[in-house]
């Protein structure tokens, strides 16, 4: 049986602060980037170095409606699939994109309310 890594301590502290900043979003953009930034953060916490990437690399799966992408570039410089595999790391971003989802749909939901917080009607 071979030995499972296990980032649950990473992911507490990034849960945390991503759960503070999806509050904050006003819009699906910001949902998206913050996903980003938090995958970001915990990937640098979790491998150390990696190569430099950007939001395009780690994307909500658009397509699906669910769960999250990684660019196979990051995969591949990052040798994250073989992290991925002997890990929690994939469970841990699914739980994040999952979060991420929630918010998302709830701003889509009603885009109209999200304007508003972003441009304000004076007087109203």
């Amino acid at each position: 049986m071979s030995t499972q890594l296990s980032f649950t301590k990473q992911e507490q502290g990034a849960r945390s602060r991503f759960r503070e900043l999806l509050t904050q979003a006003e819009s699906t953009e910001d949902v998206k980037k913050f996903f980003y930034q938090t995958v970001r953060d915990l990937l640098m916490d979790v491998c150390g170095t990696l190569p430099a990437f950007n939001i395009q690399d780690v994307q909500l799966d658009l397509d699906q409606g669910e769960g999250y992408t990684l660019s196979d570039r990051l995969m591949n410089e990052a040798d994250l699939s073989n992290l991925m595999h002997g890990s929690d790391l994939d469970d841990i971003l699914g739980r994040l994109s999952k979060n991420a989802w929630n918010r998302y749909r709830q701003l889509e939901k009603n885009p109209a309310k999200s304007e508003q917080k972003i441009f304000p009607i004076p007087g109203s």
